[in-house]
């Protein structure tokens, strides 16, 4: 299956990586691939231009997805992934009712930095609270998807993840207007993920700030690659500045 204009009639065209930019089918931010109209601003994510018909996720082993335009029924339904609402395309199940995006579907159980540093695993259940939200589930009564360390002790709800990246595009961190990503400044990028990562602690040896600095660092690259992309060029060189400070 493969997506055209909904207004044009045409196929899609490839766009490589660069600004922020909402995805026209499922409504959620995207940074990476996207496959957009040259006659007008309908644009989607890579996952969103080629879906497939039928899936099936390990976290839900009694259910068989099917994807949708538009959400069936005539109730607001939101993501048993990350608990964000569905505003557009929809992975289904009819019989246990479970709704997934598209990108959330996608998402990579396990990811890990080159050097093996670090390494996140995707868990439908967290063993702890959220570093960021400070919260077990993400709404009442839905837990969401979580990054979690291999020691337990770290975990990052997608959906806090998500809202973060949101928050700070929304401030003008990311420019629409460029075929690249730019920030307002290496510096203030970098304190993003340390600051919201909550993994730098304040005082202590300079040594050891800066050791949490660079898993602050690592982690946030690590969970922006598996939600939104392989991250490009220029967001590799920013979050790292801080590291190199």
């Amino acid at each position: 299956m493969k997506m055209e204009c909904p207004w044009h009639s045409e196929a899609l065209q490839y766009k490589a990586p660069g600004a922020a930019f909402r995805c026209s089918g499922c409504h959620e931010l995207g940074f990476g691939v996207s496959y957009c109209c040259e006659r007008c601003s309908y644009i989607l994510h890579e996952e969103c231009t080629n879906p497939v018909s039928h899936a099936i996720h390990p976290f839900f082993p009694k259910s068989y997805f099917e994807f949708y335009v538009t959400a069936p029924g005539h109730r607001t339904r939101y993501c048993d992934a990350c608990g964000k609402d569905v505003g557009g395309f929809v992975y289904h199940c009819s019989q246990t009712r479970f709704d997934l995006h598209p990108c959330c579907l996608k998402l990579k159980g396990t990811i890990s930095d080159e050097e093996g540093r670090v390494t996140l695993e995707l868990c439908e259940k967290v063993p702890s609270k959220c570093a960021k939200c400070k919260h077990r589930n993400v709404v009442d009564g839905v837990k969401g998807w979580s990054y979690v360390s291999r020691d337990k002790k770290s975990c990052y709800h997608v959906l806090c993840f998500k809202e973060l990246i949101a928050e700070n595009w929304k401030r003008g961190y990311f420019s629409q207007q460029t075929n690249s990503i730019e920030m307002s400044g290496e510096r203030d990028y970098s304190q993003i993920a340390v600051r919201n990562m909550e993994m730098v602690r304040t005082g202590g040896r300079s040594r050891t700030i800066r050791k949490y600095t660079k898993i602050a660092v690592v982690i946030f690259k690590l969970i922006f690659s598996a939600i939104f992309g392989n991250p490009i060029s220029a967001i590799t060189a920013l979050v790292e500045a801080l590291v190199t400070d």
